[in-house]
């Protein structure tokens, strides 16, 4: 995955496949990122060196190159090829089982599901960048994401360009989908962000807190024991549950997820006034039905624009849907970074993590 002739610094390929896929790879002294440019520009790989540690989730079911679907389920086929790793979710998140603007969104959206384009945009010692591009086919608009590194630098920069092509207004929910798993997490780890609320959706029946809204962040109650807990805790397999909770009234765009015993961690920082949410997907062992059966342990930390997941036309009801105009272009930036430690008190947006 080196750039022909360079050993040393940034170096990037678009020259390499997997199960028939292509696949780009970016990498520095101390990050490795691998994008899958067939499956909607995923990253799949977020190898932090010193520790040898990818933080991202591997599913039990094995990343592979499309197929024919077993069976046409109407939330789509997110599920029958996710196999972990980060997505980007557009223009729809979660079940939408309504239809908007005459047709299905399915299960979160379609952006994930699409081949991108790509080309290098710089290619140097200092600084190596991959220009991603799709246009989605159910929806009119046109995403351009461009992934960066720098040289010794622990942080993957990230900028993003969104059109809307259609003549009218168009509703969407708007997100990114890092999932996070083993060896990396475990009941050490916790959450850090700068939220005021936190709102518990009614998900599974194996979930433990109280769904409802405007808990006082972190503490939410347990609804098996009726004691509150600090929801920001990640809690063992043993646990045996499954929720999915917003964190809300963000003062900045940021989270910190640190794995204490490892003291090591990965963390985010994005536009909060286009981000507004934070959401965060915790399977501890819990998700025991269609499609995980009891065989998961992870967790998502997932900036988006909107909630519930249960489609545009919910959201546009709650007035969290984002509405772009005729012709809008939304640029926006985020950075996902590695660092050390047992905590951090702030990341911003050029990649500073501050403890």
């Amino acid at each position: 995955m080196y750039t022909y002739g360079r050993k040393k610094g940034c170096r990037l390929s678009l020259d390499y496949t997997y199960k028939g896929m292509r696949i780009a790879y970016l990498e520095n002294e101390v990050l490795s990122v691998g994008v899958l440019l067939d499956k909607g520009a995923d990253i799949f790989d977020f190898t932090y060196k010193p520790r040898d540690l990818d933080f991202m989730w591997q599913s039990p079911i094995p990343m592979q190159r499309p197929f024919v679907a077993t069976s046409a389920l109407p939330e789509g086929a997110f599920h029958d090829y996710f196999y972990g790793g980060w997505q980007e979710v557009l223009p729809s998140a979660g079940w939408a089982s309504e239809p908007y603007m005459g047709t299905y969104q399915g299960l979160h959206g379609e952006v994930s599901l699409l081949p991108f384009e790509a080309e290098v945009a710089e290619d140097t010692p200092n600084h190596i960048a991959v220009r991603t591009r799709v246009r989605l086919y159910r929806s009119p608009l046109a995403l351009e994401r461009t992934m960066s590194l720098k040289r010794e630098v622990a942080a993957l920069f990230i900028r993003e360009r969104l059109v809307n092509e259609s003549a009218g207004e168009f509703a969407m929910m708007w997100g990114h989908h890092p999932a996070f798993g083993e060896p990396f997490v475990d009941d050490s780890c916790v959450v850090q962000t700068p939220a005021k609320k936190v709102e518990v959706m009614a998900f599974h029946r194996n979930g433990l807190w109280e769904p409802g809204g405007d808990y006082d962040f972190p503490m939410v109650k347990n609804q098996r024991t009726n004691e509150v807990q600090d929801i920001t805790r990640v809690l063992s397999r043993e646990a045996r549950s499954v929720d999915v909770v917003f964190f809300k009234e963000l003062d900045e765009g940021w989270y910190g997820l640190t794995n204490q015993n490892l003291g090591v961690g990965i963390g985010m920082a994005w536009d909060k006034d286009l981000f507004k949410y934070l959401w965060m997907w915790q399977v501890y062992g819990g998700h025991d039905d269609y499609p995980w059966y009891g065989r998961t342990y992870n967790c998502a930390l997932e900036p988006f624009t909107s909630y519930p997941p249960a489609g545009v036309k919910n959201a546009i009801d709650n007035g969290t849907a984002l509405i772009m105009q005729p012709g809008e272009t939304i640029e926006t930036e985020l950075v996902a970074v590695a660092y050390e430690g047992e905590g951090v008190k702030r990341i911003t947006l050029d990649g500073v993590v501050e403890h």
